[in-house]
């Protein structure tokens, strides 16, 4: 079972101190009586460690007094409930979502579709009404529900920069109807005005290039002691990356993206372009 970001983050500190320490996972099991697999979801964030265990630990690890009190802090943190754990997520996005919650920077590239935040909620529903999941309608409501509630990061005093790389095809692909998708472009081009949004379009002209195996989705955070994260969602579930050379790798792939996309404002032209597109279409 996932855990809360806090309890992935913590768990991440810990594995750093054990490694640094030159210390194996058995070690660090038999220093506190606990079970190989129970510290190991600690290190996961599968689980949440006492104060007790944690105390033990930092101090095995003979951790920095400094990082002491910010590990029992956050610790205490990873116990509190988010907005989120109100509704009825499945267990590989929770973690996700309070990731999301914390971050103050996003760096999203997507193929096929529009990215969650930036999406309408006509464009959100029919999305998830195309999804592999069989849901009723209290259960679609619910999901949509979810991705406009995440969206509210983006107002202004929410403290999250958002930087996308949109794929043309995601913007040509008609999801829902062409009223969706002239509603979705209009709302992409105005939203693109916010100083905290910066969205580039990725055009057909641009060839093959290094996101054409999917999208690309990278956190980071305010508090530089919690190293940047990735997602990854497929068919069959999603899992957060936290490998330091998996992430950076999947940083460099976004700002090559970044780099061949069009500028701000020429993007902004497309999307209206295509948004005219639609609406022209719409009405035939």
């Amino acid at each position: 079972m996932a855990g809360t970001a806090r309890q992935v983050h913590l768990g991440r500190q810990l594995r750093q101190l054990r490694t640094n320490a030159g210390l194996s996972l058995d070690e660090a099991a038999a220093h506190l009586e606990r079970s190989r697999a129970t510290v190991g979801h600690w290190e996961r964030g599968h689980s949440r460690v006492s104060a007790k265990d944690l105390d033990a630990l930092l101090e095995f690890y003979d951790a920095p007094e400094d990082l002491v009190e910010q590990l029992q802090q956050l610790r205490r943190e990873s116990g509190q409930r988010g907005w989120w754990q109100s509704y009825k997520l499945p267990a590989y996005l929770a973690p996700f979502v309070g990731f999301e919650a914390e971050a103050s920077e996003i760096f999203h590239y997507e193929l096929g579709v529009v990215p969650g935040l930036l999406q309408t909620e006509a464009y959100a529903r029919a999305v998830h009404e195309a999804g592999r999941l069989a849901l009723t309608e209290s259960e679609l409501q619910n999901w949509v529900n979810v991705r406009l509630k995440r969206q509210e990061r983006l107002d202004e005093g929410g403290g999250l920069a958002l930087h996308v790389v949109i794929a043309e095809e995601a913007l040509r692909r008609v999801v829902g109807s062409r009223a969706v998708m002239a509603e979705q472009l209009h709302h992409l081009a105005d939203i693109a005005k916010r100083p905290t949004v910066n969205i580039q379009v990725l055009p057909f002209d641009s060839g093959a290039h290094e996101g054409i195996h999917g999208p690309i989705l990278l956190l980071r955070f305010p508090d530089s002691a919690q190293s940047d994260v990735a997602y990854s969602d497929t068919v069959l579930g999603g899992h957060v990356i936290d490998d330091l050379r998996d992430v950076a790798e999947l940083a460099r792939l976004f700002a090559s993206l970044q780099a061949r996309a069009l500028p701000e404002g020429n993007s902004s032209d497309l999307l209206r372009s295509i948004a005219h597109e639609h609406d022209q279409r719409a009405k035939e």
